[in-house]
Protein backbone atom coordinates (compact mmCIF):
# COMPACT_ATOMS: atom_id res chain seq x y z
CA UNK A 1 0.00 0.00 0.00
CA UNK A 2 3.10 2.60 1.05
CA UNK A 3 4.62 1.35 -2.18
CA UNK A 4 1.47 2.83 -4.58
CA UNK A 5 2.14 6.16 -2.56
CA UNK A 6 5.69 6.61 -2.72
CA UNK A 7 5.11 5.56 -6.97
CA UNK A 8 2.72 8.37 -6.85
CA UNK A 9 4.40 10.92 -5.60
CA UNK A 10 7.64 10.15 -8.17
CA UNK A 11 5.09 10.25 -10.87
CA UNK A 12 3.68 13.74 -9.97
CA UNK A 13 7.17 14.98 -9.42
CA UNK A 14 8.19 13.66 -13.15
CA UNK A 15 5.34 15.61 -14.72
CA UNK A 16 5.78 18.58 -12.77
CA UNK A 17 8.98 18.21 -13.73
CA UNK A 18 8.31 18.35 -17.83
CA UNK A 19 5.61 20.86 -17.48
CA UNK A 20 8.17 23.01 -16.26
CA UNK A 21 10.56 21.95 -18.67
CA UNK A 22 8.15 22.53 -21.60
CA UNK A 23 5.77 25.54 -20.27
CA UNK A 24 6.70 28.69 -22.26
CA UNK A 25 6.77 31.24 -19.77
CA UNK A 26 6.74 35.31 -20.44
CA UNK A 27 10.40 37.02 -20.29
CA UNK A 28 10.08 40.89 -20.15
CA UNK A 29 13.54 42.21 -20.82
CA UNK A 30 13.97 46.00 -22.23
CA UNK A 31 10.27 46.46 -22.98
CA UNK A 32 10.03 43.62 -25.09
CA UNK A 33 8.15 40.15 -24.13
CA UNK A 34 9.16 37.14 -24.97
CA UNK A 35 7.87 33.52 -24.54
CA UNK A 36 10.61 31.11 -24.21
CA UNK A 37 10.78 27.65 -21.76
CA UNK A 38 13.00 28.13 -18.91
CA UNK A 39 15.81 25.83 -20.98
CA UNK A 40 15.80 27.99 -23.74
CA UNK A 41 16.34 31.38 -21.33
CA UNK A 42 18.80 29.22 -19.19
CA UNK A 43 20.98 28.55 -22.75
CA UNK A 44 20.28 32.56 -23.48
CA UNK A 45 22.38 33.21 -20.52
CA UNK A 46 24.80 30.93 -21.35
CA UNK A 47 25.46 31.98 -24.57
CA UNK A 48 27.89 34.59 -25.57
CA UNK A 49 25.20 37.11 -26.64
CA UNK A 50 23.36 36.41 -22.71
CA UNK A 51 27.14 37.10 -21.11
CA UNK A 52 27.39 40.40 -22.71
CA UNK A 53 23.67 41.27 -22.17
CA UNK A 54 24.42 40.54 -18.60
CA UNK A 55 25.83 43.95 -17.82
CA UNK A 56 22.72 45.24 -17.71
CA UNK A 57 21.16 43.96 -13.73
CA UNK A 58 17.80 43.05 -15.20
CA UNK A 59 19.01 40.16 -16.98
CA UNK A 60 21.67 38.97 -14.24
CA UNK A 61 18.41 39.32 -11.96
CA UNK A 62 16.53 37.14 -14.92
CA UNK A 63 19.30 34.90 -15.75
CA UNK A 64 20.30 33.39 -11.76
CA UNK A 65 16.49 33.75 -11.35
CA UNK A 66 15.62 31.09 -14.42
CA UNK A 67 18.99 28.88 -13.30
CA UNK A 68 17.45 28.46 -10.29
CA UNK A 69 13.94 27.32 -11.61
CA UNK A 70 15.94 25.00 -13.63
CA UNK A 71 17.55 23.20 -11.05
CA UNK A 72 14.22 22.72 -9.33
CA UNK A 73 13.41 21.19 -12.33
CA UNK A 74 16.14 18.53 -12.91
CA UNK A 75 15.92 17.97 -9.13
CA UNK A 76 12.51 17.29 -8.85
CA UNK A 77 12.41 15.07 -12.04
CA UNK A 78 15.63 13.29 -10.37
CA UNK A 79 13.79 12.73 -6.85
CA UNK A 80 10.85 11.60 -8.82
CA UNK A 81 12.76 9.07 -10.45
CA UNK A 82 14.29 8.00 -7.01
CA UNK A 83 11.03 7.56 -5.21
CA UNK A 84 9.72 5.38 -8.45
CA UNK A 85 12.75 3.33 -7.87
CA UNK A 86 12.19 3.30 -4.23
CA UNK A 87 8.48 2.01 -4.58
CA UNK A 88 9.57 -0.47 -7.13
CA UNK A 89 12.32 -2.38 -4.97
CA UNK A 90 10.61 -1.94 -0.98
CA UNK A 91 7.07 -2.79 -1.75
CA UNK A 92 8.01 -6.24 -3.50
CA UNK A 93 8.93 -8.01 -0.19
CA UNK A 94 5.90 -7.81 1.58
CA UNK A 95 3.86 -8.81 -1.22
CA UNK A 96 6.18 -12.13 -1.64
CA UNK A 97 5.89 -12.80 2.18
CA UNK A 98 1.87 -12.79 2.19
CA UNK A 99 1.68 -14.71 -1.07
CA UNK A 100 4.28 -17.33 0.44
CA UNK A 101 1.89 -17.55 3.23
CA UNK A 102 -0.69 -18.21 1.84
CA UNK A 103 0.74 -20.83 -0.03
CA UNK A 104 1.96 -22.88 2.83
CA UNK A 105 -1.67 -23.05 4.28
CA UNK A 106 -2.90 -24.34 1.34
CA UNK A 107 -0.06 -26.91 1.56
CA UNK A 108 -1.22 -27.30 5.00
CA UNK A 109 -4.93 -27.95 3.99
CA UNK A 110 -3.89 -30.60 1.19
CA UNK A 111 -1.81 -32.04 4.02
CA UNK A 112 -4.59 -32.07 6.54
CA UNK A 113 -7.00 -33.47 3.52
CA UNK A 114 -4.93 -36.54 3.07
CA UNK A 115 -5.09 -37.26 6.21
CA UNK A 116 -0.91 -36.78 6.80
CA UNK A 117 -1.14 -34.17 9.73
CA UNK A 118 -3.87 -34.29 12.80
CA UNK A 119 -6.40 -31.86 13.39
CA UNK A 120 -3.90 -29.93 16.41
CA UNK A 121 -1.13 -30.46 14.52
CA UNK A 122 -3.41 -28.43 11.32
CA UNK A 123 -4.01 -25.97 13.85
CA UNK A 124 -0.79 -25.45 15.31
CA UNK A 125 1.17 -25.22 11.95
CA UNK A 126 -1.39 -23.06 10.75
CA UNK A 127 -0.89 -20.03 13.48
CA UNK A 128 2.99 -20.57 13.25
CA UNK A 129 2.64 -19.73 10.30
CA UNK A 130 0.12 -16.69 10.76
CA UNK A 131 2.48 -15.56 13.38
Amino acid sequence: MARGGIIGIGVVLIVLAVAGYINPISVTLADTTVNLTIPQVVAFCDSGFGQISQMLAQVVMVCSEYKNFMMGIYGSGLLGIILIIVGLVTGKKEEDESEQVDTSIEILKERYAKGEISKEEFEKMKDDLEN
